[in-house]
């Protein structure tokens, strides 16, 4: 069984495409079924991710600048924390192959955006795929409960920023999977975004695809190894694809907490990038910043300014 893309039309003429997770962590591990799905088809794809691990003092790998490294599975963890570098270890002990992982450095948007220049000429990159596991990146900025949107804002606000990528687009995965999120205006801004133009599709992942079984293989893998700390939107995700619902926990780490899991999980939503950014309120206020607590202040300033919506409950009984 295949995984349906929606967005081959866009892509076809796509000759070097950059997945990259945008909101840190194990974003990254969300884009592989489209990853391999794409690779299988015969197109030219990279692996890239906004990263929560500190990259700047290793010596090995492939170093662009001081805070955007190429990780691959040859490396010495160094480090705790690393799924970047397990991810590669994986397609290595799992796929024989020898990938590389860039990694970005959380910062704020400008070095970010040099980071993107950097990678963008060096690979030849002619289209970026952001991948959100969640669905904060949508976020306006006046919801009444946001998730951590702001990691998502600085891969926003740098990639907007490049002129010479002509085709940028956004993935989102694990809608429900964040607590602090009021989805009745999720879904509002996902029809605004419909009405706008700039919604492509969907498509789930199903137990039967073998790129969700590789996919699942690699995040368990990765968070098995010591220090890692298991991804609460990635483990929510296989949960839903099993077929687990309501209040399923697979690691510990959610124990004691309420989950919600649903069919939702196991789906991608596809999006015109720069329709994503015509919708956002604030996104042009968060840039230039140098560091991730420069961006939440000037966030945190722009933010005074905007009005709020009052929550509101989907019906859904």
């Amino acid at each position: 069984m295949k995984l349906n893309l929606p967005i081959i039309e866009q892509i076809k003429d796509c000759k070097n495409l950059l997945i990259a997770g945008m909101g840190g962590g194990f974003d990254i591990y969300c884009g592989i079924p489209i990853y391999l799905a794409l690779k299988e088809l015969g197109f030219n794809v990279h692996l890239a991710n906004y990263s929560f691990s500190d990259i700047t003092f290793i010596k090995e790998g492939t170093r662009l600048t001081e805070t955007l490294l190429g990780v691959t599975a040859s490396m010495k963890n160094f480090l705790g924390y690393f799924p970047e570098f397990y991810l590669a270890q994986w397609f290595q002990q799992n796929k024989q192959e020898d990938i590389t992982v860039w990694t970005f450095q959380k910062t704020g948007t400008s070095p970010l955006l040099k980071n993107y220049q950097a990678l963008v000429e060096y690979l030849n990159i002619d289209g970026i795929l952001l991948v959100d596991g969640g669905v904060d990146s949508l976020m306006r900025g006046d919801e009444a409960g946001k998730g951590t949107l702001l990691e998502d804002a600085i891969s926003l606000s740098a990639v907007n920023q490049l002129d010479n990528v002509p085709l940028k687009m956004i993935a989102c995965i694990g809608m429900g999977a964040e607590q602090d999120v009021t989805h009745f205006h999720v879904f509002e801004n996902i029809a605004q975004l419909t009405k706008l133009g700039g919604f492509y599709g969907v498509c789930s992942l199903t137990p039967q695809m073998p790129v969700y079984q590789q996919y699942e293989s690699a995040v368990l893998y990765a968070q098995a190894q010591p220090a890692q700390d298991p991804s609460v939107i990635n483990s929510s995700m296989i949960s839903a694809v099993r077929g687990e619902y309501d209040n399923y926990h697979l690691t510990k780490k959610t124990f004691g907490s309420c989950l919600w899991i649903s069919p939702l999980m196991s789906l991608y939503w596809f999006f015109d990038f720069s329709v994503v950014v015509q919708n956002n309120l604030f996104l042009s206020q968060i840039h230039p910043s140098e560091s991730f607590w420069d961006t939440v202040q000037r966030y945190m300033m722009v933010s005074k300014y905007i009005t709020q919506k009052e929550d509101k409950k989907i019906p859904l009984i």
